[in-house]
């Protein structure tokens, strides 16, 4: 059984800007909103979204298919429906190209 990996979400995300801008959690929600409902609605709208040096984030879009429920064996139908992928850059601070995290000093 795999072990349980700590999840950081958008709290963690505002206390980290915190720290680090010394602005207000509040103010720092506001932004991770504001950034996170942007990049939904471009590339909702059929846009890519590059950020340099981090990855990119679109919308693909996948055909219908049939699948199977993995206890019963039973066939299920699942719809065509659009996704927000997210794909890492080459040059993604923390990672190297194991997967494995890197110190900044490492990938400086």
């Amino acid at each position: 059984m795999r072990e349980a990996k700590e999840v950081v979400g958008k709290t963690e995300l505002a206390v980290a800007l915190v720290d680090t801008l010394g602005v207000t959690k509040k103010d720092a929600t506001e932004v991770i909103n504001a950034v996170f409902g942007h990049i939904s609605r471009e590339a909702a709208g059929g846009k890519k979204v590059r950020i340099h040096g981090f990855g990119t984030f679109q919308v693909k879009h996948k055909e219908a298919r049939i699948a199977r429920n993995p206890m019963t064996g039973a066939e299920v139908n699942v719809p065509a429906k659009d996704v927000l992928v997210f794909k890492a850059s080459n040059m993604s601070p923390g990672l190297n190209s194991t997967g494995r995290h890197i110190s900044t000093e490492e990938f400086l």
